[in-house]
């Protein structure tokens, strides 16, 4: 066994004063020598530790008079204190702003952290130790009795802490100016109610703007502006949607800018027998780079003749004679352009042309290709949201294919007033 330390050796040790190396060294001792540990319990129930710290904050402070010992302290945290014994304590407190803090603090200590503590190395009592203060012993000082040097030294750095605690509250100066005695500390209540915790139907409801049933799922816009639904969708497209489901509007796509639609009938023809008019494509765009020209047929037997045309009025395509009243050009035009078209219609050797001035001329152009892309992406991922490709097929002047996809929005929702007006938006352009 290790040598006995002496006894300057246990004063350092309970004061904290030892190094690391020295501690661990008289901790293993302590753990095997019952001789020892008596010794330090004689120490520690003389009160030595907490009367050299407590009289030294007394000092410091200019109050030099007699205070409540570290037992006295504790058996009054615990209520053990009766007769003149409690008499003494309640008398020396209303005037002692240093036990009055003791008392606090020892009082706060075994409220908050004592507790586990406890729990965990409350000590055995046995005949040869008093019965002394629950909270003296099994709180501040468990490690007498306990065979482990580990919570022996871990329990000194939580006393010393508190120790610590102690000075640093005793030597702040706004705490102790005071013109008179400090009532005495009550136990810590919590009489504060809680603060309430919002439960869901608690909660700020944010407005809907806009609901639509969509594909498979649903759409909601809310007053703030958020969009849910759609959260796969491209941070450009779910604009998109917000634009539309907020305002109700879907505008012009500048794709159609240039395109007009001609008249129905034939302008500067007082023979109404013998008029007929082109059908489409019109004043719109086309996804198609080989379209199919259709037209209204005259009345009697006819032959036609399809003229096509560039911006520059420069033929790119004619048709033969044909009796049908439709034709598709034999190779595909070029995207991104515009273009316009007549038929010219034979009758018993008069002919006819349709539109004519002044009637505008029938334009329409080919979607580009980067664009024309990009749809076909979006119909392949997003398909299912027959609102979001609606959308896209009007921004792109697609005013079929969009009228189409939004018949689907409708269908689905019988009841919105949305739905219907977007809808008839689309075929207003398209008339």
């Amino acid at each position: 066994m290790l040598a006995h330390p002496n006894k300057q050796q246990l004063q350092d040790y309970l004061s904290q004063q030892l190094g690391v190396a020295e501690l661990l060294t008289v901790s293993e001792h302590l753990d095997g020598c019952e001789t020892c540990r008596q010794q330090l319990q004689v120490a520690m129930s003389s009160d030595l530790p907490f009367l050299s710290l407590h009289e030294g904050l007394a000092e410091e402070l200019g109050d030099p008079a007699g205070h409540l010992t570290a037992a006295q302290t504790a058996d009054y945290v615990d209520k053990n204190l009766a007769g003149d014994e409690k008499q003494f304590a309640v008398d020396h407190l209303s005037a002692c702003e240093i036990c009055q803090l003791a008392v606090a603090d020892l009082r706060t200590f075994r409220n908050e952290i004592a507790t586990s503590i406890d729990n965990d190395y409350q000590p055995v009592i046995t005949h040869e130790q008093p019965a002394q203060s629950r909270w003296q012993f099994s709180r501040i000082f468990p490690v007498l009795t306990s065979p482990a040097p580990a919570f022996f030294a871990a329990l000194m750095v939580i006393l010393f802490g508190t120790a610590t605690w102690l000075v640093w509250r005793a030597t702040r100066p706004a705490a102790y100016v005071a013109t008179s005695p400090t009532p005495l500390p009550q136990p810590s209540t919590n009489s504060e109610s809680p603060a309430p915790v919002a439960t869901p139907s608690q909660a700020e409801v944010i407005p809907v703007v806009a609901q639509l049933n969509d594909g498979n799922g649903q759409l909601v816009l809310d007053q703030e502006g958020k969009l849910s639904g759609v959260e796969n969708l491209p941070v450009n497209y779910q604009g998109l949607l917000k634009k539309a489901l907020s305002s109700g509007r879907i505008d012009k796509s500048s794709q159609l800018t240039g395109l007009s639609r001609p008249s129905s009938s034939l302008m500067g023809s007082g023979n109404q027998k013998t008029e007929f008019a082109v059908l489409e494509p019109a004043g719109n765009v086309l996804m198609s780079d080989r379209p199919t020209f259709r037209w209204t047929r005259m009345d009697g037997p006819t032959s036609y003749v399809v003229e096509l045309y560039d911006e520059q009025f420069q033929q790119v395509a004619t048709s033969l004679n044909i009796t049908t009243n439709s034709w598709t050009p034999p190779q595909s035009l070029t995207r991104g352009k515009v273009y316009s078209w007549q038929v010219k219609a034979s009758r018993d050797g008069e002919e006819v042309t349709t539109p004519r001035p002044p009637a505008p001329q029938a334009k329409f152009r080919i979607l580009d290709q980067a664009k024309t892309n990009e749809l076909d992406r979006a119909k392949r991922a997003y398909g299912s949201s027959h609102l979001t490709m609606g959308l896209l097929y009007a921004d792109a002047g697609l005013l079929k294919e969009a009228e189409q996809e939004l018949r689907l929005v409708q269908k689905a929702n019988p009841d919105s007033e949305l739905a219907r007006n977007l809808l008839r938006q689309v075929q207003t352009l398209r008339r």
